[in-house]
């Protein structure tokens, strides 16, 4: 190799887009209820958590599809107890998760919370800890845009690793 061949860096390689697709093997009801709102707790008979992929490029996805499909892209799901169900939605129900927020643009969201009653899927929120931002089906706080703060960031992280999630 010649001196001139070699003085030039080399460039990042582009990082490789996920295949998403929706899975046929089990669908489920969805009751998407537009009127649930995290600030008067969201009434459930349980929340299932999932550890996903849920963007390729600048799409984004929730794990169920409307026409009840799972995605491709679930590593791990784990049902929250009682008490994280209650932790979960008052840290998301909560106007101080949204005070001083952090603001990035990444939008890449990993972790999500799926609400089921009566066998139903009637809410679903994605999550981003890296960029400290969050969506839901569900209504969280008025005059917020799911941007969310340090601490708030801090606490889902430890419910994320206390379900078990790895980074994906």
């Amino acid at each position: 190799m010649s001196k001139n061949e070699n003085q030039y860096p080399e460039l990042p390689l582009k990082k490789p887009s996920t295949k998403i697709f929706w899975l046929n093997d089990k669908i489920v009801n969805l009751k998407i209820d537009p009127a649930l709102s995290y600030c008067e707790n969201i009434k459930c008979d349980s929340v299932i958590g999932v550890n996903y992929i849920g963007f390729s490029g600048e799409h984004f996805f929730n794990p169920i599809n409307e026409k009840g499909k799972y995605i491709n892209t679930i590593s791990q799901r784990k049902k929250l107890n009682q008490s994280q169900i209650l932790r979960l939605n008052s840290i998301i129900g909560n106007k101080k998760t949204y005070k001083n927020p952090n603001i990035a643009g990444c939008y890449e969201p990993r972790l999500a919370f799926i609400y089921f009653k009566n066998n139903a899927v009637i809410c679903q929120t994605q999550v981003c800890l890296s960029c400290y931002q969050l969506q839901s089906t569900a209504h969280f706080v008025d005059g917020v845009d799911g941007n969310f703060n340090n601490q708030a960031q801090e606490k889902l992280t430890q419910l994320h690793d206390e379900l078990g999630f790895t980074e994906n």
